[in-house]
């Protein structure tokens, strides 16, 4: 219950920074690349470079850190999540090299790294390559999408502060 309760305070916060940016004057095309190329990143089955790739795509591109940051961030239990499924897609995929247990890519989450090196590499370049022939072009898609939700958004008058949205 308390793990639960943890969990949607820290969303009810993101949710709250998250719309601070959105008033923060960005424009619909960088706040749409934003969100893209944070849940893109945030969820690639790399488990030690997400937020230097973050920070690099959003110095390229001039975008804001400290939203592409959170966006990567609130995206880490999904990345946790999904590691395991691209993996495996990656084993498929890409049938070359050894093949690997469960339970060493389990150990692999969990800390032991030593005993395991060598096949986590592998693990990672499959994973990599699962990603990137399903979440880079969703999120491909999703940027043309997205920008013009938050246009048509963006052009809507205010709502006063008291009123009720219907």
């Amino acid at each position: 219950m308390r793990l639960g309760r943890l969990i949607r305070r820290f969303y009810a916060k993101a949710a709250l920074r998250a719309k601070g940016v959105l008033q923060g004057g960005l424009t619909p095309q960088k706040l749409s690349l934003t969100l893209c190329l944070g849940i893109a990143i945030g969820v690639m089955p790399l488990l030690w470079g997400t937020t230097i790739l973050c920070a690099a795509l959003a110095g390229v591109f001039r975008l804001n850190q400290g939203a592409m940051q959170t966006v990567n961030y609130c995206c880490y239990p999904l990345q946790l999540a999904l590691f395991l499924p691209l993996c495996r897609l990656g084993e498929h995929l890409f049938p070359w090299g050894p093949k690997v247990a469960s339970a060493v890519l389990a150990g692999a989450l969990h800390g032991h790294f030593a005993a395991s090196a060598s096949l986590l590499g592998w693990v990672t370049a499959r994973g990599l390559g699962a990603w990137l022939v399903t979440v880079a072009p969703l999120a491909l898609l999703a940027h043309p999408i997205l920008r013009v939700v938050f246009r048509r958004r963006e052009s809507l008058p205010p709502h006063p502060a008291g009123s009720v949205m219907q």
